[in-house]
């Protein structure tokens, strides 16, 4: 029984399988209001996978009616798109639906929402400082009026209580 020793070769190749949706960077673009100034936005695609199953992205608009006429996406290159406003809108942020679609087998798609701040633009400088959400807003008047009646309603649960 004499003790013996051996050298070997282990060679393991790890494949990446596309089990991670790609989303969208940054979660917040802003532009100016008036259509005609600096209306374009960059927003880039990012995926936890490897090639071949992450870039080249492709970022859509989401699938809401009308948004086309307010919005256009168009490529830059592999990861990167642009968000460009059509027409001028108020100042405001706006939530603008978005998928985007990665390049494995199966392909995988993330529908996101970026917040997308118009702004006033005046000398190359934008002001975004005081947009009001309009979602927020809606939230904000809603609990303006449920307030008052909710504590209306425990005021005369604890009058009926005594």
């Amino acid at each position: 029984m004499p003790s013996a020793t051996g050298t070997g070769t282990l060679v393991i190749h790890l494949l990446d399988y596309n089990d991670n949706a790609p989303y969208v960077v940054p979660s917040v673009a802003r532009v100016c209001e008036d259509a005609h100034d600096m209306n374009v936005a960059i927003v880039g695609g990012r995926d936890r996978d490897l090639t071949p199953n992450a870039a080249p992205f492709k970022i859509e608009l989401g699938k809401q009616p009308g948004l086309d006429k307010t919005w256009k996406i168009t490529r830059v290159n592999s990861t990167h798109s642009q968000i460009m406003l059509l027409h001028s809108l108020k100042k405001a942020n706006y939530q603008l639906p978005l998928l985007i679609t990665d390049s494995g087998e199966p392909p995988l798609s993330n529908s996101t929402e970026v917040k997308v701040q118009v702004c006033v633009c005046k000398k190359n400088k934008m002001h975004c400082s005081s947009a009001s959400s309009l979602r927020g807003g809606l939230l904000t008047l809603l609990a303006t009026f449920l307030l008052p009646l909710l504590s209306c309603s425990a005021s005369l649960v604890a009058i009926h209580l005594e």
